[in-house]
C-alpha cells in the first residue's frame, strides 16, 4: 500500500473512532437525577427540581471517591468529612456551580446547644429525639445522628448535610437527606436502631419573637 493509501486509511480509522465523540455530554435533567446519589432522588424531588431554571443544566459530576462506600470508609478510618454525591450545573459561575451535594461529617458534635429553644428567621432547628437534631436554612439541610460502633465505647456523632440549588422544598430536602443517611447507617454498621422521622411530622422550634 502506498503512502497515500496508508494516510487515507489512517484518516478513515480516526474518523470512525471519533464517530459520536462530538458533544458526548453526560445525561442532564431527569436522566441525570434519576440515577444520581444512589437513586435517592424520588419522583417528587425530581418534579420540584423541574421548576428550577437550573434543571436542564444539572448533571451528575460524582467520581468514584464520591460514593457511599468510599465515604463510610473515610468517616471510620480517616475521621473527616466525605461527599457521597455531587450534582453540578453547566455553564454556571463558580459560586453557583453546585446543583446539589450531600456529605457526611464525623465527630462534629451538636448542631445546636441543648439550651436552645428557638428558631431564627430562615434558620429552623428541630429536636428529633434519641440524640438526633436537624436544622434547615435557605437551600440546605443538616441532620445529626449517633451511631454506636462495635469497636468504640462512645457513639460516633455523624452529621449529614445537603445543599441544593434546584429549588427543593424543606420537606423534600429532609426526605432526600434521610434516605441518604439510612444508606450511611447501613454501611457504618451502626448497632443502635436509627429511625428518621417523616419530614411532614417535623416541627421546628418556635421562631424568636421580635
Amino acid at each position: 500500500m502506498n503512502r497515500y493509501g496508508i494516510a487515507t486509511l489512517g484518516a478513515a480509522l480516526l474518523l470512525l473512532s471519533c464517530t459520536g465523540c462530538v458533544d458526548q455530554k453526560p445525561p442532564h435533567g431527569t436522566a441525570a437525577l434519576k440515577k444520581a446519589c444512589g437513586g435517592i432522588l424520588d419522583p417528587t424531588a425530581i418534579k420540584e427540581a423541574q421548576e428550577s431554571d437550573n434543571f436542564s443544566r444539572a448533571y451528575d459530576k460524582s467520581t468514584a471517591s464520591d460514593s457511599y462506600t468510599a465515604a463510610a470508609k473515610t468517616l471510620l478510618a480517616e475521621d473527616h468529612a466525605a461527599y457521597v454525591c455531587r450534582i453540578a450545573i453547566d455553564d454556571a459561575p463558580p459560586s453557583g456551580a453546585d446543583g446539589l451535594w450531600i456529605k457526611f461529617t464525623p465527630g462534629q458534635g451538636s448542631l445546636f446547644s441543648e439550651g436552645q429553644n428557638r428558631s431564627y428567621s430562615s434558620y429552623k432547628a428541630y429536636n428529633l429525639g434519641s440524640g438526633m437534631q436537624a436544622t434547615s436554612e435557605s437551600g440546605s439541610g443538616d441532620v445529626l445522628f449517633l451511631c454506636k460502633l462495635k469497636d468504640r465505647n462512645t457513639p460516633l456523632s455523624v452529621t449529614g448535610s445537603l445543599y441544593n440549588n434546584l429549588d427543593l422544598s424543606v420537606r423534600t430536602r429532609f426526605r432526600v437527606l434521610f434516605r441518604s443517611s439510612l444508606k450511611m447507617v447501613k454501611l457504618l454498621k451502626c448497632k443502635n436502631e436509627i429511625n428518621f422521622p417523616s419530614p411532614e411530622s417535623m416541627k421546628p422550634l418556635p421562631l424568636e419573637q421580635s
